[in-house]
């Protein structure tokens, strides 16, 4: 009640008194009227001690929610680190993705127009694999059991660099930077470098980078077919394909599928293109297209191409290759997310023509992806093809499980069958495709090789993965394979295994 409401009712209660009572209570207004005003100040003052108390827990509670937001902030923050750098292009790598979200790079590096990352990947399998070629007696087949090469990714380790450039805004390609890869592998065993005499032997390319530009890039690098066709090659790549590098398990028996999206040079580049040029750009939120070209080497002089000297100016028809890739990526289909590529690969191998045609793709919808493709290759062999053309057609398919969270289930099938197959002895081993030299060939043979592949991954965070793997290849016909993993090596007539059983456990830790 107001103060005005409580002294009326008590002055008016008084005045009924007064009138009722007579004069004899006259006197004792003056003192009700005192205690009123008394009691009624105790009052304000109270009320002013609360409002008091009130204004004080309102600073105490603004102060604790400044306090929680800064600690959630800082967990953030923690989480997901912020961007260093102010200029745009230093807050993206050299794909395109935002630094401090997507990666946490080790920063070796940075100022206002330079970032240099160090990176790494170490992997170590232990495993039991079957009918091994005897380098003691070749009628013989042993097991071999310990470590091996790496099973899915090869031991490596980085160095990432990008600089922003001033004039991008002023020839319309905001964001411009210059962009450049520096990768070793070494083998985890013992420490040994995967390819002698090469520091560098995975990637040692310049570039150039922007939205609107694409990703353009000079030297030793990923065939550009790799790229979009490790989605499905094998079980174990990514979705959708991208501007980075990468894809396919490393050492096994399903591993030679890689081989149909390669290049010519030999064991010196495989699925890497020596002297390469690669574009890639991103269209939009779907389309993403690849031009490829190696330049020729194998020659005397230039520069220093592995195994020969360096390259053969103004003779690209020799030891050049040339592919053109299209990609369309996260079509929604039926509840589920499409994506697919089609690539040409055509190699003048020493004057031989090699050309693949591959096409495939992955769908995927809740805890199950599937992937499968088709691959159509042609070779030249012997001198002016005297041996005649080799035809191959290849094919695989693939799922992925993932029914509880951070494990995978998968299972695959690669089935690769040869007509009129080069062989570099009689009876000897068939040539991986594009890698093999075809002048050699010395006799030809049909055959098949098919290989069944398992895996179960437990990915403990980002970084680290636990795995348990199989796979089991069989031969038919004339198809012969050499080591341990089908790679082909050169053991000659006979000396090879018709099926092989491979068991291994690993663990995989990047940073």
């Amino acid at each position: 009640m107001s103060r005005k409401a409580l002294m009326t009712t008590l002055l008016g209660s008084a005045v009924f008194m007064s009138l009722t009572a007579g004069p004899v209570f006259a006197s004792e207004m003056s003192d009700l009227k005192a205690y009123v005003d008394s009691r009624m100040k105790e009052i304000e003052r109270a009320q002013a001690d609360i409002a008091r108390a009130q204004a004080e827990l309102a600073i105490k509670a603004d102060a604790v929610a400044k306090a929680e937001a800064e600690v959630k902030a800082q967990k953030a923050a923690q989480a997901s680190p912020a961007v260093a750098s102010t200029v745009p292009a230093l807050q993206t790598d050299q794909n395109g993705n935002l630094l401090g979200i997507l990666s946490k790079p080790v920063m070796v590096y940075d100022d206002d127009k330079t970032a240099v990352h160090l990176y790494g990947l170490l992997e170590a399998t232990i495993s039991d694999a079957t009918n091994q070629k005897s380098t003691t007696n070749s009628h013989k087949n042993p097991a071999a059991i310990g470590f091996q090469t790496a099973w899915f990714s090869g031991n490596r380790w980085g160095i990432d660099a990008d600089h922003a450039l001033d004039f991008g805004d002023n020839i319309g390609l905001p964001g411009l930077k210059v962009i450049s890869k520096l990768e070793g592998e070494y083998e985890l065993p013992t420490g040994g470098s995967d390819t002698a005499g090469s520091i560098f032997n995975r990637d040692a390319w310049l570039g150039l980078y922007s939205a609107d530009l694409g990703k353009l890039t000079f030297g030793r690098q990923n065939t550009l077919t790799r790229d979009f066709t490790q989605t499905w090659g094998d079980a174990y790549g990514s979705a959708d394909v991208t501007l980075k590098e990468g894809g396919y398990s490393n050492v096994n028996n399903f591993k030679q599928n890689i081989f149909y999206s390669g290049a010519p040079g030999g064991d010196t580049s495989g699925t890497r293109f020596d002297s390469g040029v690669v574009w890639k750009k991103k269209w939009g939120d779907h389309w993403l297209t690849g031009l490829g070209y190696e330049f020729s080497f194998k020659g005397n002089g230039g520069s220093s191409d592995p195994g020969a000297g360096g390259a053969t100016p103004g003779n690209n028809a020799k030891n050049s290759a040339q592919q053109v890739s299209v990609a369309y990526n996260a079509l929604a289909l039926g509840g589920g997310l499409l994506s697919a590529n089609v690539n040409y690969n055509r190699a003048n191998n020493d004057n031989l023509t090699h050309q693949a045609e591959l096409v495939g793709g992955d769908y995927k919808i809740g805890m199950v992806r599937i992937n499968a493709g088709y691959i159509h290759y042609t070779a030249q062999q012997g001198d002016h093809n005297s041996m005649g053309t080799r035809t191959d057609n290849s094919w695989t398919t693939s799922v992925v499980l993932t029914p509880i969270p951070k494990t995978d289930f998968a299972l695959g099938y690669v089935d690769s069958i040869g007509h009129h197959a080069g062989q570099n002895a009689v009876g000897g081993n068939v040539l991986n495709p594009f890698l093999g030299d075809t002048r050699n060939v010395v006799a030809t043979a049909n055959g098949s090789k098919g290989t069944i592949f398992g895996s179960v991954m437990y990915h403990a965070d980002s970084q680290t993965d636990f795995y348990v793997a199989s796979d089991y290849m069989k031969v038919h016909g004339g198809w012969v394979v050499g080591d341990a993993q089908g790679n082909g090596a050169s053991y000659g007539a006979g000396q090879a295994h018709r099926d092989e059983l491979e068991v291994a456990t690993g663990v995989r830790f990047k940073f």
